[in-house]
């Protein structure tokens, strides 16, 4: 079912019921892990709330739909996946009220003036970029991440003996046997410098090419055009990371880390940039145009969402969203409070989050910008810090007892 369709069903017809099915014996011949949905609807008029239910293991509740069954509003079904406008699998009635809740907030991918916003992508790729990487840390003059490579809060195997070491390396410049993997990433970043000065200054569709509109641009004002040392690495700051290879059985399905400055990500990390380009007419004459990036997050923001998206009710919407990959898309649809200084909750997740992600020599800049965390890498200490996230989380989520406890014993 497309997502057009989808909308069109909620928008213009009359829909009475949704009922999701495991085949648990119902076809022969079919793996009994096979799901499927029956919809029932009158193709007019328009759906306020319909009769759904999910993972129904017997027909016979047809015979009966609204008595097995609960009323799920159109909201719901509309605000829960906004990109892609999948429906959500609904078991029970506490998990209706769960994702109720979550998604009155706004997705991560929303753009909102005074907050902090996310846009992840991914730096290299293991195949296209084999010549940027090498497994010799004598040649490596920085760590290329892996997945693997980091848990939440974690950054290296210092803490957890699950992390892996580090198993690619790459080089600042290009040498005979391994090219520069930060080139790569200024390359594949040159585009979007590109198009901000083109529609911060004037340039549309109707006009000269990007390219030459913004290098007749800087020229004017510094005798020089757009080059790749234009662009500010993300790697040049500390900033948000997150796996992008996961499963919905695991302990956590969303991991995520901020990591120290100089490490460059393999595609199984997605990373959230740290900075977003807004140029001024003064930044024009610099050389590089670094004066044009601007943090996308103050400190405490990225250690905020940190904790924000490392808790369980994050981790239990993202849960009902992927199997095994979490696409940019689905990433961005999910939605997280967007907490930012002055809010409840604000300074309660980002001091703990702080404590537990920055340990470690390479977080003393950090450490000392946040006005001097003790970080803390006992275990047991660690697990009640993360606990007393989720808590917060549960209460920036807007979360009941009851629909608390309900998550908690969905993990």
């Amino acid at each position: 079912m497309g997502k057009d369709l989808r909308m069109h069903l909620l928008n213009n017809t009359s829909v009475q019921s949704l009922v999701g099915f495991e085949n648990k014996g119902i076809f022969d011949g079919l793996h009994d892990q096979y799901v499927f949905r029956l919809l029932t609807f009158q193709n007019t008029g328009e759906t306020d709330y319909l009769n759904g239910i999910s993972r129904q293991h017997d027909v016979s509740i047809l015979n009966n739909i609204e008595e097995h069954t609960f009323k799920i509003p159109k909201e719901v079904l509309a605000e829960y996946s906004p990109e892609v406008r999948l429906f959500p699998i609904i078991r029970t009635e506490e998990e209706l009220g769960v994702i109720s809740n979550v998604v009155q907030h706004p997705s991560v991918g929303d753009r909102i003036d005074g907050a902090w916003n996310s846009d992840p992508y991914y730096e290299i790729k293991k195949g296209p970029d084999n010549d940027r990487i090498t497994d010799s840390k004598d040649i490596g003059e920085y760590p290329v991440y892996q997945g693997k490579n980091i848990y939440q809060f974690i950054h290296d195997d210092s803490i957890l003996d699950d992390i892996e070491d580090i198993e690619y390396w790459s080089v600042e410049d290009d040498t005979d046997t391994v090219k520069s993997a930060k080139q790569r990433v200024r390359e594949k970043n040159l585009g979007n410098l590109k198009r901000s000065l083109y529609y911060a200054f004037g340039g549309d569709e109707t006009s000269q090419s990007q390219v030459q509109f913004v290098d007749d641009l800087l020229k004017k004002h510094r005798g020089e055009p757009l080059s790749e040392d234009d662009v500010k690495l993300d790697c040049t700051d500390y900033r948000i990371i997150y796996r992008f290879i996961t499963n919905a059985t695991n302990e956590r399905t969303f991991i995520a880390t901020v990591i120290p400055p100089s490490i460059i990500n393999l595609h199984s990390i997605y990373t959230i940039r740290p900075f977003e380009i807004n140029p001024s007419k003064d930044d024009l004459a610099e050389s590089p145009l670094w004066p044009a990036y601007e943090p996308a997050f103050t400190d405490e923001e990225m250690m905020a969402a940190t904790g924000l998206l490392n808790s369980i009710p994050f981790d239990f919407i993202m849960r009902t969203k992927v199997n095994k990959e979490i696409y940019q898309y689905t990433f961005k649809e999910t939605q997280v409070p967007r907490l930012t200084a002055g809010d409840e909750w604000f300074d309660y997740i980002w001091t703990r989050a702080a404590r537990l992600n920055c340990y470690g020599e390479e977080f003393a800049d950090l450490r000392e910008r946040l006005g001097g965390v003790e970080p803390v890498t006992n275990v047991d200490e660690r697990q009640e810090l993360q606990a007393e996230i989720d808590a917060a989380a549960f209460h920036a989520y807007g979360l009941n007892a009851a629909e608390t406890e309900f998550v908690l014993d969905d993990l």
